[in-house]
């Protein structure tokens, strides 16, 4: 029995510091089906480097200019590749 695709969003809006302490926590999940999309949302810090280089595993999104709550979410639905979608805020 396969599993389906589980796709994780999470919306960044200069938010480095946050990814530094929730995405470790991803690498723990034992569900191996999932992808992890960090949309980085007109961000101005270096978020998507240091995405890059610590978490290459991690799919980066990069909107310009920054689309608000709403519009950020939605297009990473747009791009997510999962039968079930966990938007995390």
């Amino acid at each position: 029995m396969s599993h389906p695709r589980v796709s994780i969003i999470i919306l960044n809006y200069n938010g480095k510091k946050w990814l530094e302490k929730c995405l470790p926590s991803w690498k723990k999940v034992t569900y191996k089906n999932k992808e992890v999309i960090v949309v980085n949302n007109g961000s101005s810090d270096d978020s998507a480097e240091f995405l890059k280089k610590k978490h290459p595993e991690v799919r980066v999104i990069e909107l310009q200019p920054n689309r608000g709550f709403a519009g950020g979410n939605n297009y990473g639905v747009s791009k997510a590749k999962g039968k079930y979608i966990l938007l995390l805020n």
